[in-house]
Formats: structure tokens, C-alpha cells, sequence
């Protein structure tokens, strides 16, 4: 079965390779792996610690852990790969890495080139990303490999797949979420699993502390309540842009489209029909501000009265983490929010709403009609905050040993 696997990822490379010809995101990938390999031919004598993430949002994910380690011993070496142009292009200047590149795909040739053109202390792997040759070649060079963040269920397929799970067998320790996870590990025959939690909530905890200011925003607040709608699709906006054409120059709105395509976001102001303006274009918040650049909306919440977080009326939800953090009200809609813990928790623990199409107006005037409602939701984020916070000070202890 692991050559079938390796097969599989030599045509996925062909495929990349293919798609680049009609796709920026993939031709930048390849032109990242193209990078990577100069890279890896300099001979570089550093030894590393290695952390590889899919995306943007599974690096923040190991950013806590990275730049704890990287405070307690600045002389260390940090690399970090991203598999996604998402994550390389926001981060591929990030000050508390050493190097960033792109992980090329998981062939044999590949690993082979990439695991022998470096020194690796040791390998860090965030949530999901299971490579299973790159993992097996480290473990035959005895580099010790370490998850963090991971979340283990029974119908994932390398609890079906005897060579995959013998592989993760070989994994050093596991850092998972939950206990449920843990259970589910233990019961494949995993061992070494600690429950550390999600650093995620030490990683946005981060972004609260981080010295940010938006001059059009701040410049244009008044004593009107704001709501930041973050990482919003079509389905949302169907609900947000009545919201906003009932309320008009009632409140303030910031709204960060999931996708910052031109067409997109021309289709949402030409439905809006009070002052628009776009932080691409310099403009002062008046009534709504469309946020047309990507790496800002999790600073952004800092000005929220409430938070509407996009995707639960199309296929998943977004951060809620992010939002979260700054004591305010967090709303969602009803499509997979179930597979994020912190979602279910907001959901259980009243610290914002799981709302519908028929009551998306009244759950958000809940909140922005009552600085009562607003305060009770701000001890309970406290409260959770305090019971949550530190998986980062659980795996750094881990890593060190």
C-alpha cells in the first residue's frame, strides 16, 4: 500500500505541474518548490528546527510554540514550510523564522533531497499534515517527530490503513486537543499522547497583544455600535446586506469577504445603498468599510461591539478564535460549526449565538441593544480564556526534554 501511496503522490506532482499552466496558486507553488531545491543545493550548515503547516491557519496554529522557542534560545535555528501559496505568501517574511520555504510534494525523490540537504533537529507537524514518506525517512534517520494541535477521530483513514498506522506509531509524542482524541489514538495503539489543548487560543491571544492601529478606522469611529463581519460568502451576505439596508447609518460595519475577488466585491457595494468605502482605496469609515486585503481582519475585531464569522450558511465557518479573544459577542451560522470545539463551546456557553436565516437580525440586535447582554458575555470569554489558555507551555516543556 505505500507504493500505491508513493505512485499517488508522483501523478499528484505530474497533475501540479499540469494545473500550473492554468492556475496562479498552483504555479506558485511549483515555483516555490523550484526555490526550495536551489535552497536545499546551497549546502546550508544550520541545524534546524523544523515546523510545517498546510495553510495560513494551521501555521498560527504553531506560531506560539515557534516564537516561545525562539525566546528561549535566539541562536536556535527555525525553518518553516507551508504545502500552501495561503500561508507562504503572508508569512514567507515571518521575523522569527530563520527560513521559509515551500515543502515540496511527498515523492521519494523529494524527501530524499529535502530531509538530506538539511540539518533537522527535530520535525513539528501541525494538525493534519500526515506525509508519510517524508515522516518515514525521518523516522529512519531517528529525527524525533513531534504533532501538535492534532485532533484524532475513528473514521480517519490512517486508523484503517495498517502501513499508515504503523507509521504514526513511530511519531515521538502526540500534542492533541481533546480527550476524546487521545482516547481515540490510544485505542489505535498509539502512545506518548498528551492533551494540551488548541494553541490557537495562545496564538490569537498573541494578535490581542500585538500593537495595531488602522488609521481610516480609527479616524472614522463615532459613538455608533460597529460589527466587523469576517470571512463572509454569499450566503451570508444574503443575510447581511438586508441586515444593513434595515438598519442603515444606525450602526457601523465592517465586512471582510472570504474572497477579495474585484467581482465580488463590486457585486456587495452595489447592493449596499449607504456610504461604502474601501481600505485598498484609503478611505475613512463612514457607514461600511469592505476589507479588500488579507492579514488584517483578526486585528480588526479589536473595534467590534459584535461578530458576525462567515461560512456557516455555505459549507464551514471561520475563525472564531480570533474574534473571540477581544470580549465580544460571536455569531455563526448552522454549517460546521460541529467539527470546532471553541465553536461548540461559544454555542454552550452563551459567549455569542449559533443563529438562522429567520433569526440572524433579532440574535444580532440581542447584543447590540444591551451593553448588559455584551458584559455577561465578556466574563464567561474571561472565564473561558483563563480555562484554556497554555497548550503552548505544555508542548514547549515537551519539545525541550
Amino acid at each position: 500500500m505505500g507504493f500505491i501511496y508513493s505512485i499517488i503522490m508522483v501523478l499528484f506532482s505530474w497533475g501540479l505541474k499540469l494545473h500550473s499552466l492554468f492556475s496562479s496558486k498552483s504555479k506558485k507553488m511549483i515555483e516555490g518548490h523550484r526555490e526550495t531545491k536551489k535552497f536545499l543545493k546551497c549546502g546550508d550548515s544550520d541545524e534546524y528546527i523544523w515546523f510545517h503547516a498546510a495553510s495560513l491557519g494551521e501555521f498560527e496554529q504553531g506560531r506560539p510554540i515557534i516564537e516561545a522557542l525562539k525566546t528561549k534560545d535566539p541562536n536556535q535555528k527555525i525553518l518553516v514550510t507551508f504545502f500552501s501559496p495561503s500561508g507562504f505568501e503572508v508569512r514567507k517574511d515571518y521575523k522569527f523564522a530563520d527560513k521559509v520555504l515551500y515543502l515540496p510534494i511527498d515523492t521519494k525523490k523529494n524527501v530524499s533531497e529535502f530531509i538530506n540537504g538539511l540539518k533537522i533537529k527535530s520535525a513539528v507537524f501541525i494538525k493534519y499534515e500526515f506525509w508519510f514518506n517524508y515522516l518515514k525517512q525521518l523516522q529512519q534517520k531517528e529525527i524525533p517527530t513531534f504533532y501538535i494541535s492534532t485532533v484524532f477521530r475513528t473514521d480517519q483513514i490512517y486508523f484503517k490503513l495498517d502501513w499508515m498506522l504503523n507509521i504514526l506509531k513511530g511519531v515521538k509524542h502526540f500534542y492533541v486537543q481533546n480527550e476524546e482524541s487521545k482516547k481515540v489514538a490510544e485505542s489505535q495503539g498509539l502512545k506518548n499522547i498528551t492533551v494540551a489543548g488548541d494553541t490557537r487560543l495562545d496564538s490569537v491571544l498573541l494578535n490581542v497583544k500585538e500593537d495595531f492601529n488602522c488609521d481610516q478606522i480609527t479616524a472614522g469611529l463615532d459613538e455608533r455600535k460597529l460589527i466587523v463581519f469576517g470571512s463572509s460568502w454569499s450566503g451570508d451576505h444574503d443575510l447581511i446586506i438586508p441586515f444593513i439596508e434595515k438598519h442603515g447609518s444606525k450602526y457601523q460595519y465592517l465586512i471582510a469577504p472570504h474572497e477579495i475577488k474585484e467581482a465580488k466585491i463590486k457585486e456587495i457595494i452595489s447592493k449596499i445603498s449607504i456610504n461604502v468605502g474601501r481600505l485598498s482605496q484609503s478611505d475613512v469609515l463612514k457607514d461600511v468599510m469592505i476589507i479588500d486585503s488579507i492579514g488584517k481582519l483578526k486585528y480588526l475585531y479589536r473595534y467590534a461591539t459584535a461578530v458576525y464569522i462567515g461560512g456557516g450558511f455555505n459549507k464551514n465557518i471561520h475563525n472564531t478564535l480570533e474574534p473571540l479573544v477581544y470580549g465580544v459577542p460571536v455569531l455563526f451560522g448552522p454549517n460546521g460549526y460541529q467539527k470546532f470545539q471553541e465553536a461548540v463551546s461559544i454555542k454552550e456557553q452563551h459567549m455569542g449565538r449559533l443563529t438562522s436565516a429567520k433569526t440572524f437580525n433579532a440574535d444580532l440586535e440581542f447584543y447590540l441593544s444591551s451593553a448588559e447582554n455584551r458584559l455577561e458575555v465578556s466574563k464567561r470569554i474571561q472565564s473561558y480564556i483563563a480555562e484554556n489558555k497554555g497548550a503552548t507551555e505544555k508542548i514547549i516543556l515537551g519539545l525541550s526534554s
